[in-house]
């Protein structure tokens, strides 16, 4: 019986698009805990500018992550020579409207400005300890076989 498009085949191996929203899944669930955690420690520790800093810096980060890779795997899936100038673009798009954000809420007596930016910064190492629990954990296909490539190979056999 053939293995569904979207799942693992027969060896264990999983298409590159399915291993790519299992990345990002589990990245986005991840990462909201973690900035959870950090809303919940804002507004004990610091009250509720704390919590609304870091509330809005979770925010933020898992809504960067989340856009920017399905920005990438849009851009190889039509265009996939472009790789390297496609992610580059994102993230130096990414890192320009965060310097922008920044920049506005610097003097906001609303937002706890260093629960904001550290909440920033552990979503976002715990969203790329995510993607690379999840790549190291997923046997990707690189080069997908043809349809009907399982049924071939056996009969060469």
């Amino acid at each position: 019986m053939p293995a569904a498009s979207d799942g693992p085949s027969s060896s264990g191996l999983v298409p590159a698009a399915a291993a790519t929203s299992v990345a990002l899944r589990a990245s986005v669930i991840l990462t909201s805990v973690a900035g959870v955690a950090a809303t919940v420690l804002g507004a004990l520790l610091g009250g509720g500018n704390a919590a609304l800093g870091a509330g809005l810096g979770a925010l933020i980060a898992v809504a960067f992550f989340a856009a920017g890779q399905y920005a990438v795997t849009r851009l190889l899936d039509s265009h996939p020579e472009m790789a390297l100038s496609g992610g580059l673009l994102v993230y130096l798009t990414q890192i320009l409207v965060l310097f922008v954000l920044i920049a506005l809420l610097k003097g906001q007596e609303w937002l706890d400005v260093k629960w904001f930016a550290g909440t920033i910064v552990l979503c976002t190492f715990v969203w790329i300890g995510a993607q690379l629990w999840t790549v190291n954990r997923i046997k990707t296909l690189i080069v997908e076989p043809a349809p009907g490539d399982d049924q071939q190979a056996e009969v060469d056999q």
